[in-house]
């Protein structure tokens, strides 16, 4: 029997970062890019630079996961709001 996502969120079990862009090819041919690109990249910096790049480079991680979760709010906010409006509630104003 399959469980209700609610539970199966509650559970750990989904995980929706791990399944964005895993059915979009186009998606994983440019981080496929980016990852090769970025190689390239540091395979050509000194030590100092490297380690500069890599800071950078953490920090750009972060503030995409910040940016993504903001996203994935938002757009959820909005699939609630749609809803409710769709039940003839109220919606956001």
């Amino acid at each position: 029997m399959k469980q209700n996502i609610l539970k199966q969120l509650y559970e750990g079990k989904i995980y929706p970062d791990e399944n964005i862009g895993s059915d979009n090819p186009e998606l994983q041919a440019m981080t496929a890019k980016v990852g090769e690109a970025k190689a390239e990249f540091m395979a050509s910096l000194s030590e100092t630079d490297r380690a500069n790049f890599i800071k950078l480079d953490d920090l750009m991680d972060e503030s995409t996961a910040l940016y993504g979760y903001e996203s994935f709010a938002h757009g959820f906010k909005l699939a609630v709001s749609l809803l409710m409006e769709a039940m003839g509630g109220n919606s956001r104003d």
